[in-house]
């Protein structure tokens, strides 16, 4: 073969996926395959939410009851067995993705098998809210309980909880940490690949929590706080020490890094200097045009934190494809197509924000006033995660359908640097331009990509596009948004099959037409259809 020499670099040294196997488990084999997918794309780390309200997913040498209770959910008359069930898992103890978690043995080799692909595993365990799982684990644990027994304290978290937070004034929480903390330090270890980060949580602590603890209480009178919003400091200043001990500092959610205050009598959040300066990350979800929060991840690097962004518009992969309510996922930040993470800017997200989250066109005067990142700002971002959170994804296959082909979109933006139409001011060229590295895009990824991820990774449920349809003239028009498939119709009424005419033009339109996509090994997903009117 001729010599050649290519000369590339990724854009960013972080270049991760974020899986949630808490709400409902996905299984090692699982686990390994999407590694595949992540090597193959240069993405180098795997961040594994291990733990949530719903779900204890990894199994802590000399605590069982993580995994015996925390672990499994079903319909029990006795709560003190099981969780809930939830997410669909049905009453059933056992179920396959709402009981289940990895054995010492398993996540070992998940992080050796990752770090044979150059790829760090992340785990996070949260806290100190979204840990239900833990505080019904753990409630008859003496040495390890994370709740106050007396406390009366009311609230409700955003799903739903009433009893899902750690109370940082037990010692026995800060003896929990450190357990768990250090047996994951361990299991690194042993795989060869030493724990480099950890993600300690910190996202959706609900009003109303620990003000009814009395040993909260007298935390408070001891050291002289005012209010319980004190105690995050307290609580995350103890989990940073113990994690100082194992070589480690803290990640989070977004929370960790701010404050909670008030300006003009509402509620407000703003930059918490005091621990960007120890050197912690700060993963940054909160985007969504109108909330207030569009600026956070920038006003946070500027301000010395290390920021990875996620935002929620563009990739979280668990958001539905669109409103076609046969696309299963969630829409309360929107919808999330391969287009969302493949025009994201990470140094100027608010020139790709066109629409709201219903779609309709966005007014730029929604940013008006936010900050914008600085020199010093851009130095702290170290690169972008997509997330895929699991409440709509259970045991049938719908895993790799929500993350490919948008993880092909996340590749792009996190390797590449900024193309031609990020850098154009004016509008008309932007768009003309964009268009223009849409269509490579995309053509690259129907025509190869994915067609060769169906050759070599056998079995793949990716997403097949679903054909738009328009009739016009008496005649029904096709198109696709992604190029590559075979387009097949029927006008019976029945779902085309491989056998199935090929659209080679305009249709006729008679009876009902149904119209689909046929991938290279004859695999189809969602048939679109439109009806001749009745005369």
């Amino acid at each position: 073969l001729p010599a050649l020499q290519i000369v590339d670099a990724p854009r960013f040294g972080y270049r991760g996926f974020m899986l949630d196997v808490a709400r409902n488990f996905q299984p090692k084999a699982s686990g390994l395959r999407t590694l595949d997918l992540l090597a193959r794309y240069k993405l180098t780390v795997f961040h594994m939410h291990l733990t949530d309200d719903e779900g204890w997913r990894i199994e802590i040498a000399g605590l069982p009851e993580l995994t015996t209770i925390g672990a499994r959910r079903g319909h029990t008359l006795d709560s003190k067995q099981f969780l809930q069930p939830s997410w669909g898992s049905g009453g059933q103890v056992d179920q396959a993705w709402g009981s289940g978690f990895f054995s010492r043995a398993d996540y070992i080799e998940i992080v050796r098998y990752a770090a044979a692909r150059h790829i760090e595993v992340i785990a996070e365990i949260e806290m100190p809210g979204h840990a239900r799982a833990a505080v019904k684990a753990m409630a008859g644990n003496a040495q390890y309980r994370l709740t106050d027994l007396t406390d009366r304290s009311v609230y409700r978290s955003v799903q739903g909880y009433p009893d899902n937070v750690m109370d940082p004034a037990l010692e026995t929480t800060y003896r929990f940490v450190d357990k768990v903390v250090s047996e994951l330090v361990a299991m690194h270890r042993e795989a060869g690949a030493p724990l480099k980060n950890i993600h300690m949580g910190g996202d959706e602590v609900p009003n109303g929590v620990w003000v009814g603890s009395p040993a909260v209480q007298a935390l408070l009178q001891k050291q002289g706080l005012r209010s319980v919003d004190d105690l995050w400091y307290v609580f995350y200043g103890r989990v940073a020490d113990i994690l100082k001990t194992y070589g480690l500092v803290p990640s989070g959610w977004e929370e960790i890094a701010v404050r909670k205050t008030r300006l003009n009598g509402r509620p407000a959040q703003i930059v918490n200097p005091g621990f960007a300066e120890r050197g912690w990350r700060a993963y940054v979800w909160n985007n969504v045009p109108g909330w207030g929060a569009e600026d956070l991840a920038y006003r946070l690097a500027n301000g010395g934190y290390d920021v990875v962004l996620s935002p929620v518009t563009n990739f979280y992969f668990d958001l539905a494809w669109n409103s076609n309510p046969d696309e299963r996922g969630l829409d309360w930040g929107g919808y999330l197509d391969l287009r969302k993470p493949f025009e994201f800017i990470p140094f100027d997200y608010y020139r790709n924000a066109r629409t709201d989250r219903s779609g309709n066109p966005l007014n730029p005067a929604v940013f008006t006033g936010k900050d914008r990142l600085t020199d010093y700002g851009r130095s702290h971002i170290l690169g972008l995660q997509g997330n895929l959170w699991s409440e709509t994804i259970g045991g049938d296959g719908r895993l790799e359908y929500m993350l490919v082909p948008k993880l092909l979109g996340l590749a792009e933006r996190a390797w590449a640097a900024d193309p031609d139409w990020a850098r154009e001011t004016t509008a008309a060229k932007f768009d003309s331009l964009f268009r223009n590295s849409w269509s490579q895009f995309v053509n690259v990824v129907g025509k190869r990509e994915l067609p060769r991820l169906e050759l070599e990774m056998p079995g793949l449920n990716y997403r097949i596009p679903t054909p738009g349809l328009k009739v016009q003239g008496g005649m029904v028009y096709a198109s696709m948004e992604i190029p590559g498939f075979t387009l097949r119709y029927t006008t019976d009424g029945t779902d085309p099959t491989g056998r199935s005419a090929v659209v080679n033009g305009p249709i006729p339109l008679r009876g009902t037409v149904s119209v689909a996509a046929f991938s290279s090994s004859g695999r189809k997903v969602l048939t679109a259809r439109v009806t001749a009117p009745v005369p």
